[in-house]
């Protein structure tokens, strides 16, 4: 029956290789191909490797297939052999068996050494095994970066976060200090200050001058008509010094409370411009960090029309049909041998 199955019935089936590699810019090689690919900056991922090897041969990618190519008419191609088309008098027309099937004509080898990964497709036409080769690889593209969109959100995003944050605190802190430079008509109040000091010592100066000036005239001439006008002056120049010392002093609205309330917002700008700086330097290191985990999908060799058929088997799988029959009529000889002994040995 294999004979006259591999010899008369079975269908040519064409096989559509390719080979590729899933790649990190972190995590260390090993020797011979590793080695060559690290000078290059690229590492190997093995664990993704295998994450877009099961993603190749699952039910996600026969969906995806299926939206892209028809597979079932690509399985039950006309001149395919009733038992390896699909569906076939042993398997039903459902997803499953499409997708048990699937399996049975999809192969992938994975090399843990190297890190490549043999891609194998079969189909009855060799245009059919390279268009579902080509698919399944831009499907594992898709996938690495879908990886790699995730990768650099779970890095990023908490950085932005904190950037965002910090520019609406400075944002806040400034508007703080424009609504009180426009409450107080003053750009700096440690400036006016410095000003009203200046206007207090001349005051004062004159005040002294004048004072003497007093003084001298009493002393030479106590009925002068320049007194009365001299102490006026020193009494307004008093007058003057006590009330610009009274608006630097003054508790309720002096320069000193408005210089304590400007510095207070000048200190939380500088907080607030140093805590932005280094968000962004954070932001920039998460940024390089995911750069660095970002995965690549190379194609080392890229997948090819087959011009002969590689399977079926035929002598292979005859000779072994055959070795599996011969095997199994000696043991059911074995068996029957002992039942008659026994049954001899009874009697």
């Amino acid at each position: 029956m294999a004979s006259a199955y591999f010899g008369f019935v079975a269908s040519d089936r064409f096989v559509s290789e390719s080979s590729f590699v899933v790649r990190s810019a972190k995590q260390p090689l090993a020797g011979g191909l590793g080695s060559l690919l690290q000078m290059t900056g690229i590492s190997r991922s093995q664990d993704d490797a295998y994450s877009v090897q099961e993603y190749i041969l699952s039910r996600d990618a026969v969906a995806a297939l299926s939206h892209r190519l028809n597979l079932r008419d690509i399985f039950a191609r006309p001149g395919a052999d009733f038992i390896a088309r699909f569906p076939s008098p042993i398997s039903g027309d459902t997803d499953e068996e499409l997708f048990l099937h699937y399996k049975r004509m999809v192969e992938t080898t994975h090399v843990s050494t190297t890190g490549i990964t043999t891609l194998r497709v079969q189909a009855f036409r060799p245009d059919d095994a390279l268009a579902i080769n080509r698919a399944l690889l831009t499907l594992g593209e898709e996938l690495v970066n879908r990886m790699n969109t995730r990768i650099r959100e779970d890095s990023v995003r908490f950085a932005e976060g904190e950037v965002s944050r910090a520019q609406d605190r400075l944002v806040e802190t400034q508007i703080k200090i424009t609504e009180f430079r426009n409450r107080e008509l003053m750009l700096d109040p440690s400036k006016s200050s410095l000003l009203v000091a200046e206007l207090i010592g001349r005051l004062s100066a004159e005040l002294a001058a004048v004072t003497a000036q007093l003084r001298e005239v009493e002393a030479a001439s106590p009925n002068s008509p320049q007194i009365p006008g001299l102490r006026r002056r020193a009494e307004a120049l008093e007058g003057q010094v006590a009330l610009e010392r009274q608006r630097v002093s003054n508790s309720s609205d002096g320069l000193a409370s408005k210089i304590a309330d400007f510095e207070r917002l000048s200190l939380e700008r500088d907080f607030s411009v140093k805590a932005l700086a280094s968000s962004v330097t954070s932001l920039e290191l998460a940024r390089n960090e995911a750069r660095r985990q970002l995965l690549y999908l190379e194609r080392v060799v890229e997948p090819h029309a087959a011009d002969y058929s590689a399977e079926p088997q035929r002598l292979r799988m005859t000779l072994i049909i055959c070795m599996a029959s011969i095997l199994v009529f000696f043991i059911g000889w074995l068996f029957s041998a002992g039942i008659k002994e026994h049954s001899v040995a009874g009697h």
